[in-house]
């Protein structure tokens, strides 16, 4: 498979729009990049982070899918369970979704890409930041509570979704899903 990045646009003319998403499957991790609606033509860069033998490897498309349908029309969680095709890239199917960053939040992150595509460098992964188990487990669910927290006193949510059908499903997704992990926590106390 060939290193070289299929462009249909720069990465110079990306805006605040993006989304950085993790995407893990059997076998590999993937970075995916996916441009929000509203910016004019759309597109999505998904970039091999492991195997160490791919990692670099990049592929955007402007018409990708998950499964049989358009990526754009799901929610991240809903393409758990999904082969993603993103240029000449098919995936295995996803088995978890992690949101990362918008890119005004990678800023710092960002990295400069040269053609053909060389493997990025990467630093060590700095060790978690999180105390020792079970504290840290204690720690986890206090952040998570402090972010929900914070969506919930957000008065002016509603309003904003209410135009932004799509955005209004994933916050569904993400709540069922918080109610779900919550529910299974008291079945285990």
């Amino acid at each position: 498979m060939s290193t070289q990045t299929m462009v249909f646009g720069s990465n110079s003319r990306r805006s605040n729009q993006w989304r950085l998403y993790r995407i893990r499957t059997a076998n590999s991790v993937y970075e995916l990049e996916v441009e929000t609606p509203g910016v004019g033509r759309r597109c999505v860069v998904l970039t091999c982070v492991e195997p160490a033998n791919r990692a670099g490897e990049n592929f955007e498309d402007s018409s990708p899918q998950a499964g049989a349908e358009s990526l754009y029309a799901l929610s991240p969680m809903e393409w758990m369970g999904r082969c993603l095709v993103v240029g000449t890239a098919r995936t295995s199917e996803v088995q978890a979704v992690d949101f990362l960053a918008s890119n005004a939040e990678r800023r710092s992150l960002s990295r400069t890409r040269t053609f053909p595509l060389q493997p990025p460098q990467r630093a060590p992964e700095p060790p978690p930041s999180w105390a020792p188990f079970p504290a840290g487990h204690v720690e986890m669910a206090e952040a998570a509570a402090s972010l929900l927290k914070n969506v919930c006193h957000r008065r002016d949510l509603g309003a904003a979704l209410e135009t932004e059908q799509h955005l209004q499903q994933r916050l569904r997704l993400a709540f069922a899903e918080c109610q779900l992990m919550l529910e299974a926590l008291v079945r285990k106390s």
